[in-house]
């Protein structure tokens, strides 16, 4: 190979690594993903998008270290109550489609995933809490059910179910 064609192929690929994308919210350097041990989890308040009947509020994860790190994809929900006699007492969440980004969580800052959900009469099956997991990581955080004991529709067997979770992303 000449030195013109060595110097031509040298242009080629840093022209193509400076033309890589690089995902919002994100550094050159890779974070380490976030860990249970460096995250508070908490809730917004319950609101209505008035589609189906259905509530929405935020689950929220707080980088409370010192250090920035990584989130990405979507947090494994359990709603966690008494022991349904069809059901069991542990509710795990369907994911809904989406297409999670690669977050940088700066020290105190915070992504959220919407938890949406189809309400049931005040009898029904009311949460305790919320157990959740992180994307890439092991070990379980939990914060209390919403406030007002609002109940709700168990559909563990349904195909296209009203209750879910959704992907990640910067809190605002």
């Amino acid at each position: 190979m000449t030195a013109t064609a060595c110097t031509r192929m040298v242009v080629v690929i840093v022209a193509a690594i400076a033309a890589t994308p690089v995902a919002p919210g994100t550094t050159a350097a890779a974070s380490p993903w976030c860990r249970p041990d460096a995250i508070s989890l908490s809730t917004s308040a319950p609101a209505s998008p008035g589609e189906l009947a259905q509530i929405h509020f935020d689950v929220i994860l707080t980088n409370d270290s010192s250090e920035p790190c990584a989130l990405q994809g979507y947090p494994g929900v359990h709603l966690l109550g008494p022991d349904d006699p069809t059901w069991g007492p542990d509710y795990a969440l369907p994911q809904q489609s989406g297409n999670p980004e690669l977050i940088t969580l700066a020290p105190g800052a915070a992504a959220s995933s919407r938890l949406t959900f189809l309400p049931e009469p005040p009898d029904g099956w009311v949460p305790l809490s919320i157990a959740v997991t992180l994307p890439n990581a092991s070990g379980q955080l939990e914060t209390p059910w919403i406030p007002g004991r609002i109940a709700v529709l168990r559909q563990d067997g349904a195909t296209h179910p009203g209750t879910y979770i959704g992907p990640l992303r910067p809190a605002n």
